[in-house]
């Protein structure tokens, strides 16, 4: 059985707005990591919804963790949906055209936070799956929902549920949280995600915190972390770090061949999006998409040291913290990164900078571009957008598909309708009413593609 396109397609056009609304319900929820009562209200939102759905349900719970929420629908060929209810922090709150919090419609964009990652993309997968039930009948596949608490928060409880329950990762194929279009329309089609290893660095230079009149006799904190961040970078801002390159692997031919049909400016119109003259080291059209799919990066998430409140407080800060993230490529080991700062620091002679891990730490996970699965991502999406597919080797960001993928080799792929401006992470989070409809299209006839697959 085959997806009805103009009833399914009416479907979805006649529930979008009654949809709306319960994306509006999911978004109240500001289910950030810090919010324990708020990521528990978003688990049992999203378990009821899929009861709704007909899914089977099942909340997984462990001490201290974020629940994980697991729904099955349909027989057969197991895909397997990895999507998350927690978002990222919302501050700062004043650059928020709205509360992050209390969603808005404008302009043709849903704006909140969760909007787009992920609670948009979740829900387009769920509504699709309503669709397809309504207008065509039984799914052809399973459909295995895996909707995690902690993806923004980089908690290590995902693989502690997974292997007390080895079952939720026994599947065919999985799906990548979301997918996205580029700034031309066309859609971008990705078979894999980057790995992450996320640093924290410290240092203490007094007992205690000086008062500033001192600061002409004793070391400060903050000035000592910035003398060691500015190590880590060479003068064009690009990494300075040896060894961050430990376990890159040679792009092979046919990686090569998918990286040759990346229009050059899918990456050179996010100059404007982001509003620079130049990308790190001059780099542009070709450079720059190789740079983005295989380098590893290294960046500074986060800077923090003495006093930042109202009014002045005269001190000399007796110690600094810094949180690096550093996105992976196949094959590398997040443990080899924290190795390589380390002797970086020692080399350059800061061996006062203590290094500790926290937060993300995931190998890269990429499936081989030709994979049957990515082909079907790739003719759904051209079907509903009626644009070439822009094909990628991976996204620049980070999931935890290897967590989940590498006990059974499972392939994956991306497929939805975020889009660059879409501002992830960042204030005024939002997404494309019509994106997020064809979202639903994409899914609903990729169930049928993926069903028959050999």
């Amino acid at each position: 059985m085959t997806i009805a396109h103009d009833a399914f397609d009416r479907h979805v056009e006649e529930r979008l707005p009654a949809w709306l609304e319960e994306l509006a319900a999911f978004c109240r929820i500001p289910s950030e990591a810090s919010n324990r009562e708020a990521l528990g209200e978003a688990a049992a939102w999203i378990a009821d919804r899929l009861r709704r759905l007909g899914a089977r349900v099942e909340v997984l719970e462990r001490e201290g963790a974020a629940s994980l929420v697991i729904g099955e629908i349909g027989e057969g060929r197991t895909l397997l949906a990895v999507q998350h209810y927690d978002v990222q922090p919302a501050e700062p709150l004043e650059l928020w055209t709205s509360p992050p919090y209390a969603p808005q419609v404008r302009d043709g964009r849903f704006y909140a936070r969760g909007a787009n990652d992920n609670k948009g993309e979740l829900l387009a997968r769920i509504w699709a799956v309503e669709a397809y039930v309504a207008t065509v009948g039984a799914l052809p596949c399973r459909l295995r929902f895996l909707v995690e608490g902690e993806e923004e928060g980089g908690g290590a409880n995902l693989g502690l549920y997974l292997d007390a329950n080895p079952w939720i990762r026994e599947a065919d194929a999985a799906l990548i949280e979301g997918g996205d279009i580029d700034v031309d329309g066309r859609p971008r089609i990705t078979s894999g995600v980057r790995g992450m290893a996320s640093l924290q660095l410290s240092v203490r230079t007094l007992a205690y915190d000086a008062h500033s009149s001192m600061a002409m006799l004793v070391p400060n904190a903050a000035v000592r972390m910035a003398q060691a961040l500015a190590t880590l970078w060479d003068d064009e801002g690009l990494p300075a770090v040896a060894g961050l390159d430990e376990g890159v692997t040679a792009p092979t031919d046919a990686q090569l061949a998918v990286l040759a049909t990346v229009p050059e400016s899918d990456t050179d119109g996010l100059l404007e999006v982001y509003g620079v003259e130049r990308f790190l080291g001059g780099r542009s059209g070709r450079a720059a998409l190789r740079a983005l799919t295989f380098e590893p990066t290294l960046n500074v998430q986060g800077l923090w040291s003495g006093y930042t409140g109202p009014g002045g407080n005269t001190i000399t800060p007796a110690e600094a913290h810094a949180r690096l993230d550093i996105r992976l490529v196949p094959d590398q080991q997040p443990e080899a990164m924290e190795r390589a700062v380390r002797a970086h620091l020692d080399a350059h002679g800061f061996g006062d900078v203590a290094v500790s891990v926290f937060d993300y730490q995931y190998p890269a996970w990429w499936t081989p571009p030709g994979h049957p699965l990515v082909q079907a991502a790739i003719r759904v999406s051209e079907a509903v957008l009626g644009q070439p597919v822009v094909q990628q080797l991976s996204g620049p960001g980070t999931a935890p598909m290897s967590v989940i993928c590498a006990a059974h080799d499972l392939p994956t792929t991306s497929l939805g309708g975020t889009d660059d401006e879409g501002r992830a992470h960042a204030p005024d989070e939002g997404i494309r009413l019509d994106y997020l409809a064809a979202a639903v299209r994409m899914t609903g006839r990729f169930v049928d593609e993926f069903a028959a697959i050999p």
